[in-house]
């Protein structure tokens, strides 16, 4: 049994031996969360209800209020599990009457149990609902259940492939996906072919994300030498590149935790975040912080929901892009709640995810973010010097065909201080426009022509980019390595 799961089984068992009227066990594992109340019910009967069956299988009790009726004229200490009722508690009458309720409920030891995965809101009842989630299924549970779908067919390493891979699924979850595998196993052995046992388990967690309105799979199609510059950073990535291997656990090393990416808009934060990715061999998922807001679900269910998906497909890369647009009114309820629940997560998190948030206004970070531990290293991504300046013009050039000499490449680099990444993307681009109008190649004058008509954001917000690398002196790593000593102020 794993660590939170007995931390949970102890939590749990204490609450139904005390006088705690209400808990809402929040979880998509219906099953397996009333087999886990039965074995915990110390001789007490537990009853289920839902608005289909009603109590006992009698359809007669499916109303919720009648249902309420029978608790509270029940005379003995029972636990009652009413099976997603978060939307039916809506009603007013049906709030008023739990309230009502409570104090009997506590003295006459009835408990009654809130099951489902919708989030219960009742502001009255707020300090007499206890919230519990239930933990995903442990390696032993997996484990067990790959046992029983296989029945011994598979070795021993190939099973512990599968558990490992299996981990953070739902108990229903890893059913499936294992009896798909097999399937697939069968099938390539009778064509004589190679299977690859992780990549399958992966495509079943993928399908998780299918799911989703706030997250999605991103393609790796960009490499550590599509970044131009930034040689500090790239260093730093490179050093933990084993870091999610079973040999890094054997070491001593705890997972990668994550990274703050702060910088000028353009300069390649969001860029090094798919990278990341793929320099490392993991798969990218990236979060729509605006999604958590817009949704079907409250923000809190939408985001906890969000980075369950994340823990089931670990080990992963998790990209909050812009993530300072997410959290700028924390004085807002719903937002300081969210805020609350990454930060948690952050902390207690205990599955091979690594967080990478970019973010160009750093003053509009709430200061928890920032704070030691989050993250294990904030690295601040300046404007390209003129090396990483022919860096990226090379990089860009060559994706398109062009080749041109260093002279020409220093030359142009020379005349473009001061522009992002992706200013001087534009300006390749822009050039190669007017060659291509004029019926020929691209030529230097293309590209100077087109970098002189561009106004680099650094005119337009040169007191902000000031200030903004001032904060970052002494708070935060440079992505970049100095190869000269420039006088910015």
């Amino acid at each position: 049994m794993s660590e939170n799961h007995s931390k949970f089984v102890r939590e749990l068992r204490s609450l139904l031996k005390s006088p705690y009227a209400f808990i809402h066990l929040t979880t998509f594992e219906e099953e397996r969360a009333l087999s886990l109340l039965r074995d915990l019910a110390d001789g007490r009967e537990v009853r289920e209800w839902s608005a289909m069956t009603g109590f006992d299988g009698q359809a007669s009790s499916g109303d919720i209020m009648q249902a309420l009726g029978v608790i509270e004229s029940a005379q003995l200490s029972q636990i009652f599990v009413l099976k997603d009722a978060a939307p039916l508690l809506k009603e007013p009458r049906a709030r008023r009457r739990l309230r009502e309720m409570e104090a009997a409920c506590a003295a006459f030891g009835k408990t009654i149990v809130f099951l489902g995965p919708e989030r219960i809101e009742i502001p009255e009842l707020s300090k007499d609902i206890t919230r519990l989630s239930l933990p995903l299924p442990g390696r032993d549970v997996l484990l067990e259940e790959c046992k029983t779908v296989f029945s011994g067919v598979i070795d021993a390493e190939t099973t512990e492939v599968l558990v490992r891979g299996a981990s953070g699924l739902t108990v229903r979850e890893a059913h499936r996906a294992f009896h798909r595998v097999k399937l697939q196993i069968q099938e390539a052995v009778a064509r004589n072919q190679p299977f690859d046992i992780e990549k399958s388990i992966l495509r079943e967690k993928q399908q998780l994300v299918a799911n989703s309105d706030v997250l999605e799979f991103f393609p790796l199609d960009v490499g550590l030498a599509d970044v131009g510059g930034l040689d500090e950073l790239k260093a730093w990535l490179t050093e933990r590149q084993r870091a999610f291997g079973d040999d890094a656990r054997a070491f001593g090393l705890p997972h990668p935790r994550g990274l703050l990416l702060i910088g000028v808009q353009g300069c390649g934060k969001s860029l090094t975040s798919k990278v990341i990715a793929r320099h490392w061999g993991l798969p990218l998922l990236r979060m729509d912080l605006g999604a958590i807001f817009e949704g079907r679900q409250t923000p809190e269910e939408a985001l906890r929901f969000a980075l369950q998906t994340c823990d089931a497909i670990a080990p992963c890369v998790l990209w909050l892009d812009e993530i300072e647009k997410g959290f700028m009114d924390t004085k807002d309820g719903g937002t300081a709640r969210v805020l609350g629940t990454l930060l948690t997560w952050q902390q207690e998190k205990k599955s091979p995810v690594f967080l990478v948030a970019t973010a160009n206004q750093v003053e509009a970070l709430p200061p928890e973010l920032m704070r030691k531990g989050r993250f294990d290293e904030i690295f601040f991504v300046d404007l390209p010097e003129i090396h990483e300046r022919m860096d990226i013009l090379r990089i860009h050039l060559t994706r398109r065909g062009r080749f041109f000499p260093d002279q020409i490449l220093e030359a142009l680099a020379q005349r473009t201080e001061y522009f992002s990444g992706a200013e001087l993307e534009q300006v390749i681009v822009a050039g190669m426009y007017s060659a291509f109008a004029n019926g020929r190649d691209l030529t230097l004058e293309d590209l100077e022509y087109a970098a002189k008509e561009t106004v680099p954001l650094y005119r337009t917000y040169e007191e902000n980019i000031k200030e903004l690398r001032q904060w970052a002196e002494g708070r935060a790593r440079r992505a970049s390595r100095r190869r000269k000593v420039l006088d910015f102020f």
